[in-house]
């Protein structure tokens, strides 16, 4: 089973279930110690990848209800991180595939413009991601209260040389010198005045921390998180950075293995 299979899978089935704090602190504390252990091991990052994304996923999707979401919470390490813009309730086109056992629609596309086509309501774009055939984005959503959209991808920089790999549903690809990974996206919107009432805080614990946050050019303010884990024993590795903001109501995020300032220059061409 990929990353991305752990991931979307998780974040199905655990998307309205609200953590107990000692539960929040014991995933903590065990990815803290398995971070350190990792480090001091010939563990792959593959290894470190997952687990940062299983503890993203648990207590970010699963503590959907646990906040007031005009005020867009979202923590790293139990710090709360700048607020941002408010997320608004947002109309898409009614989906017609069918739900699975626990309600859910699940949609894979090649191309994310024929996403956004389904989905009736714009979402940002940008020139860099123009062109490019190797999207795989997933649409998951109750058709009630939310939408959750992933899109790996997104922009390639300068990586190449990319191959699909049928069986496990991914692309491999040669890292480049700017882009150490390509860049992914992901979309959180709101549709009912539940889920806005209750709120969609989302939690970053271990793995992560604050950076810095500041207004982008085109005037939303942006959270910059970093990668804590240590990467000594590999040479010329680029950390992660994830940028997370709100556009128009709804809550975006960039991430990949690229410089701060490359991710700021890609969020400086969203339109």
């Amino acid at each position: 089973m990929t990353e991305k299979d752990i991931k979307n899978i998780l974040e199905s089935e655990l998307h309205t279930i609200q953590l107990h704090t000692k539960i929040k602190n014991k995933i903590q504390k065990t990815c803290m110690e398995n971070s350190k252990q990792q480090h001091n091991s010939k563990t792959s990052r593959i290894g470190k990848s997952i687990a940062a994304s299983v503890a993203i996923t648990v207590l970010g999707c699963s503590t959907v209800y646990a906040g007031y979401q005009l005020l867009n919470k979202v923590h790293v390490n139990e710090e709360a991180l700048p607020a941002l813009d408010a997320m608004q309730i947002v109309q898409i086109n009614p989906l017609t595939e069918e739900a699975d056992a626990y309600g859910k629609i699940h949609k894979n596309y090649s191309d994310f413009n024929t996403l956004k086509q389904d989905l009736g309501h714009p979402l940002i774009d940008s020139d860099l991601s123009h062109n490019n055939p190797y999207m795989l984005c997933q649409l998951t959503t109750n058709a009630a209260d939310y939408v959750m959209i992933q899109v790996d991808n997104f922009i390639l920089g300068d990586t190449d040389n990319y191959e699909y790999i049928e069986s496990e549903n991914r692309y491999i690809y040669t890292h480049g010198t700017e882009y150490y990974t390509p860049i992914s996206l992901t979309a959180d919107l709101i549709l009912s005045e539940s889920q806005l009432r209750n709120g969609w805080d989302r939690d970053y614990l271990g793995l992560f921390q604050f950076v810095e946050s500041y207004t982008s050019e085109q005037g939303f303010t942006v959270n910059i998180l970093q990668d804590t884990l240590l990467e000594d024993n590999l040479e010329n590795v680029i950390s992660e950075k994830s940028a997370i903001f709100v556009i128009d109501g709804v809550r975006y995020s960039l991430k990949g293995r690229i410089s701060i300032d490359t991710l700021k220059k890609i969020i400086a061409t969203l339109k």
